[in-house]
């Protein structure tokens, strides 16, 4: 088994909107930031996937640990995501 990890990235519009960042860990979507609204954007709200990160780097140490490769991806995220 592996760990696969997938950065997705929108990047913003003529005006500085709608961009966006998603982290899929083996499918599954761990962090994802942007495109919400400015009074959003705080760690109750829209940022509080940074209380995940710590668990997500003892994860992949884990992984690490036992052998299994890591695999990472980026690409650009579709527009209807």
């Amino acid at each position: 088994m592996s760990m696969k990890i997938r950065e997705l990235t929108r990047l913003p519009d003529d005006y500085g909107e709608g961009e966006r960042f998603v982290l899929e860990v083996d499918g599954d979507v761990v962090i994802a930031a942007g495109g919400g609204e400015p009074e959003d954007n705080n760690l109750s709200r829209d940022l509080n996937f940074v209380f995940q990160i710590a668990g997500l780097m003892r994860r992949a140490y884990e992984a690490g640990k036992r052998g299994e490769p890591f695999e990472f991806e980026s690409g650009e995220l579709p527009e209807e995501e």
